[in-house]
């Protein structure tokens, strides 16, 4: 996931920047601006023959006032394009599109009409169709002035552009490209957090997929389509309102995200009172525009945008403690490093995209798409973190799902483990009552020496192979124990197990050629093929041989081995349950009334297992048998 994430970054900064740098070289034209100067008039009641009889001060590129009451006036010096014919035009665009009134004075217009355009004017009485303000005025044969006075709620940030019709077109299009191009990656961050929201179904989550919707209409808002889209509804005053409500509210939401971010860090509550004093201030802000107050309330809106994001930076240097997110390792919160990164790459961005609209730094192409960086560089940023989030979310869901199953797996372990005990003890109650008695009454019985000492010794015997059995299963329960393998020559040990002192008297045919041979453990061999031979002889009939037959063949994958088949008639115990033969602690019903701990069959089981073998249970309509092979 981590690399699939990176390359996902890794495209879309490239396309981030890709952006910014086609948006920031939009405004190529054929210089028909020779000069630009400005003059600031206080008192917003100059009349044009006052405003020309006034000293204007030269600037280059784009004009940036910051928040004045003032009136600007601005002087162009156009110069008419090479072989300009009588009835050629200039196209004038200025941007950005939030600028109130702009009203036009060029000496060869002699219609006598006030030429107004600007976020008040109608958008269907642009002359020029376009998302910006334009005029369009004559070529000319000569070089002359034009006027145009500028007046605003918001920052004053002027861009004047002339352009001939055909390059208005074509720069038109690139720029109608690039917004479109804006969009896309604003709406690529609004799905990919509204993919996190549908995997976590997290508040925050909720309130990033709502700040990045907002932002989406607020960048296009940016750009000046809402006066398109919505122009035959709202007149121009009106739009200016619904822009200016836009703006505050993009601010609003960024900070309330900022706070719900935060707050999960368990901030102390001096943090809180600096972070609701920010979210007062935007309440103020509101409460201004309310009351009618537009200039001050944008004015303290873009203040609050750059005081607050200083603070976020400072307070999450201050506060956040990688200790304690330490302690808590399946919270989802990212590392300080992380958080303040991001707060501090926002503000570098402010410095380069707001300080133009504070008037605090000089205008350029750049500063006119600013809050269009600042809005893409703090959504890509935080969509980034978002996803960081969401993989340390997952990621802390599968440890604690890991946790909760391994827990599950412990209690069922330890329910294991105690009906396991419970079976042992009731097995050893019932199985060494019988050896006790037999001792108990032979030492009672008026029997000679030999003969008491003889069934002493043989109760002695079964509790001995009872308790030996039982530490066996428990060895084989906990995994303690060692293999040795050994090549060992089958007949001549069956026949040194059948003729033991315990199994001299019973009646086993065994049919083995010489040269079998078996590769295993000598030890867990022993103890397989003598529960198989006592358990043939203590549960089969015993009118009845045992017979053991040994012959080479593969198993199932192929593989060369020697089967050992040990078969007996049913006895007294009868026939076996075949779903349970093998299980721990299982005897048959008729079984009980012989000594026995129901492990003797678990442990051939196990064992085979062990060593690359297995045992499997193969009746026939007379007999029981068990088949244990074994590789060569």
């Amino acid at each position: 996931m981590i690399h699939t994430l990176c390359k996902t970054i890794a495209q879309t900064a490239w396309m981030l920047w890709l952006t910014c740098v086609c948006l920031a070289s939009t405004a190529w034209a054929s210089e028909h601006i020779t000069a630009r100067s400005y003059w600031e008039d206080a008192t917003g009641q100059a009349t044009l023959e006052v405003a020309q009889s006034k000293t204007f001060t030269p600037y280059q590129g784009v004009l940036s006032r910051g928040y004045t009451p003032a009136a600007i006036w601005i002087r162009l010096d156009i110069a008419p394009p090479a072989n300009a014919q009588a009835n050629d035009a200039l196209v004038l665009r200025i941007r950005p599109v939030f600028l109130d009134e702009i009203i036009l004075f060029d000496p060869l217009d002699t219609s006598g009409k006030d030429r107004k355009a600007g976020d008040t004017a109608d958008y269907r009485d642009n002359e020029y169709k376009s998302l910006a303000h334009t005029f369009v005025i004559p070529a000319g044969s000569q070089p002359r002035a034009v006027w145009m006075r500028v007046k605003t709620t918001s920052t004053c940030l002027v861009n004047i552009e002339a352009f001939t019709s055909a390059q208005m077109q074509d720069s038109e299009y690139q720029l109608m490209m690039h917004y479109f191009m804006v969009l896309a990656i604003v709406a690529m961050f609004i799905l990919l957090v509204l993919i996190n929201w549908f995997n976590n179904q997290e508040s925050l989550y909720a309130l990033f997929v709502v700040r990045q919707i907002y932002y989406f209409f607020y960048t296009a808002s940016l750009f000046g389509f809402h006066r398109v889209l919505l122009s035959d509804v709202m007149d121009g005053p009106q739009l200016d309102k619904l822009y200016s409500w836009i703006v505050i509210g993009a601010t609003a939401s960024s900070f309330g995200f900022e706070w719900k971010f935060l707050n999960e860090y368990a901030p102390p509550r001096w943090v809180k009172v600096v972070m609701a004093s920010l979210l007062g201030w935007s309440v103020c802000v509101i409460v201004c525009m309310l009351f009618g107050y537009t200039f001050v309330a944008l004015r303290l809106n873009i203040l609050l945008s750059a005081v607050g994001i200083i603070t976020l930076l400072v307070l999450s240097s201050v506060f956040i403690d990688d200790k304690k997110l330490q302690a808590n390792p399946t919270a989802p919160l990212l590392r300080k490093k992380i958080v303040v990164g991001y707060y501090l790459s926002v503000n570098l961005v402010l410095v380069f995209s707001l300080m133009p609209y504070l008037g605090a730094m000089k205008g350029n192409e750049f500063a006119v798409n600013g809050l269009v960086f600042y809005t893409l560089c703090s959504g890509l940023i935080m969509t980034v973190l978002m996803q960081l989030r969401a993989h340390n979310i997952n990621k802390a869901q599968r440890a604690f799902e890991q946790q909760l199953l391994m827990s599950q797996q412990q209690v069922d372990l330890e329910k294991q483990r105690r009906e396991e005990q419970t079976h042992l003890f009731h097995m050893l109650m019932h199985e060494l009552k019988n050896p006790l008695a037999i001792i108990d009454m032979a030492l009672l019985a008026k029997n000679d020496l030999q003969k008491t000492s003889t069934y002493v010794s043989r109760a002695v015997n079964n509790m001995k192979d009872i308790l030996d059995r039982c530490v066996k299963a428990d060895k084989l329960t906990e995994g303690n124990v060692a293999i040795y393998k050994e090549p060992i020559l089958v007949a001549p040990f069956l026949k040194r197990l059948i003729a033991d002192d315990s199994r001299k008297d019973a009646h086993i045919e065994l049919v083995a050629s010489s040269d079998l041979q078996v590769t295993t453990d000598t030890q867990f061999l022993d103890i397989m093929l003598s529960n198989l031979l006592d358990n043939a002889m203590r549960y089969g009939d015993v009118m009845m041989p045992v017979t053991v037959h040994a012959q080479a063949t593969r198993n199932d994958a192929g593989d060369i081995g020697v089967k050992i088949s040990v078969a007996n008639r049913p006895g007294s115990a009868s026939w076996p349950d075949a779903d349970k033969v093998f299980k721990k602690y299982y005897r048959s019903a008729g079984a009980e009334a012989q000594s026995g701990t129901g492990l003797g069959l678990y442990l051939v089981s196990t064992l085979a297992t062990l060593v690359g073998g297995h045992c499997r249970y193969v009746p026939d309509e007379k007999n029981i048998r068990f088949e244990l092979w074994l590789p060569s």
